[in-house]
């Protein structure tokens, strides 16, 4: 298609305006009277291969079309004219993140974190419903000026000339000849952030480096090769949202902080029970148990610990008030009692180091202190010792005097 007039229609019913972006155009509907955009489609000239592309379009529509979520453009109609297809959408007057970035740089951490929420949402909805979106980069992300995030060109989902589109947004497994799946658009969509907040698309092989929290997790998780390491779309949601709550909790300082504290972590308790997690900063771990690095000598969750940590120490209880070697700031329980297998001493580690700093970040008094983690070993995890203690304990190896969780010192 090529040109265009105010007197141009596709299909009896769309008044061509003006071009948008390459094959798309703004129109104006004859029937409804709203400006509305039209993009054509490139489907195959077989008549057979054409007939069931354009069948898949048309449950792609209807299925988002029933979706109703805030984060999708809307689409209203599927047309032929001549012998080309189009898809018609909603016109969002907004500019995409590839513009945006273009003209202003990188976005923050505070708006990159809310477009990659309303995007996960958006996908966690198509992904439910059983739509591949196809196509998200940042040239189908729009920015709007009121904060809100809006994912166009669901319909490239039966673009059979999808592999043609920039290969930087492409997840590897298409680059190798793969069909699109939702851990496909995951990682699009970790290339769309990558850009976001980096102002580039992301290399092979190269692990993206973006700060060490909740954001920077997430992006490292969707840019996994192997699909399925890569968090879903509802994994990310439940990570951002509990960031979120544990980051107001850290604000408040207040006696509620454990709530928060077991909130943060659920996400990385999705993971670690699907055999993933997130990718985290490095933590010392150490395994407790009969054959663990230390014994633990009673009950220690809340508690300050007589000693520090450390390969051969057995650890037991004390009162906070006098000197001790280390404080319990946080004990997780990943899996809630289930009845699961030993996931391995590196899978605790992993999730101790991501579920453990950001409570060390929001809760304790760091000056001096750093961080360690007593994961169960497998012997003991056996006979029911299954939390994760997140302990502080000084960077000197001097002793503590008073609890060092905010709120708690006294």
């Amino acid at each position: 298609m090529t040109g265009f007039s105010p007197t141009r229609m596709i299909g009896g019913r769309y008044v061509v305006l003006g071009d948008i972006d390459g094959t798309v155009r703004r129109a104006s509907d004859r029937v409804t009277g709203l400006q509305v955009a039209v993009e054509e489609l490139r489907l195959p000239h077989d008549p057979g291969e054409r007939t069931l592309a354009r069948e898949q379009l048309l449950r792609v529509a209807r299925a988002a079309g029933r979706l109703d979520h805030p984060g999708f453009v809307t689409i209203h109609d599927v047309v032929t004219d001549g012998d080309a297809d189009h898809i018609v959408t909603e016109l969002v007057d907004a500019p995409t993140l590839a513009e945006r970035v273009a003209a202003d740089g990188p976005l923050d951490e505070r708006e990159a974190t809310a477009m990659t929420r309303q995007l996960a949402s958006a996908l966690q909805a198509a992904h439910g419903a059983g739509i591949v979106h196809g196509d998200i980069s940042p040239h189908t992300v729009r920015l709007g000026p009121d904060g809100k995030v809006r994912l166009a060109g669901v319909g490239k989902a039966v673009d059979p000339q999808r592999a043609a589109r920039d290969p930087g947004f492409l997840a590897p497994e298409l680059r190798d000849g793969g069909q699109p799946t939702p851990e496909s658009d995951l990682w699009a969509f970790g290339a769309a952030l990558h850009v976001a907040v980096l102002a580039r698309p992301p290399t092979d092989g190269a692990v993206p480096v973006f700060g060490g929290g909740a954001l920077g997790s997430v992006l490292a998780g969707l840019l996994q090769r192997v699909p399925r390491d890569r968090p879903s779309a509802r994994q990310v949601v439940g990570a951002l949202d509990d960031a979120h709550r544990l980051a107001r909790a850290s604000r408040r300082r207040g006696r509620r902080w454990w709530w928060a504290v077991a909130g943060a972590a659920l996400g990385l308790l999705l993971g670690l029970a699907a055999g993933f997690v997130l990718a985290t900063p490095r933590v010392e771990a150490l395994t407790y148990g009969p054959d663990g690095d230390v014994r633990l000598d009673g009950p220690v969750a809340g508690a300050c610990l007589a000693a520090a940590p450390a390969t051969g120490v057995v650890l037991d209880a004390v009162d906070c008030a006098g000197p001790h070697g280390a404080e319990v700031v946080a004990t997780l329980d990943p899996f809630g009692g289930r009845d699961v297998p030993y996931p391995g001493q590196e899978a605790f580690s992993r999730f101790a180091a991501g579920a453990c700093t950001p409570v060390f970040d929001a809760v304790v008094e760091p000056s001096g202190l750093e961080l360690v983690a007593l994961v169960p070993a497998r012997a003991g995890f056996a006979t029911g010792q299954r939390e994760v203690h997140c302990v502080v304990r000084a960077t000197d190896g001097s002793a503590l005097d008073g609890g060092r969780v905010a709120g708690k010192r006294g």
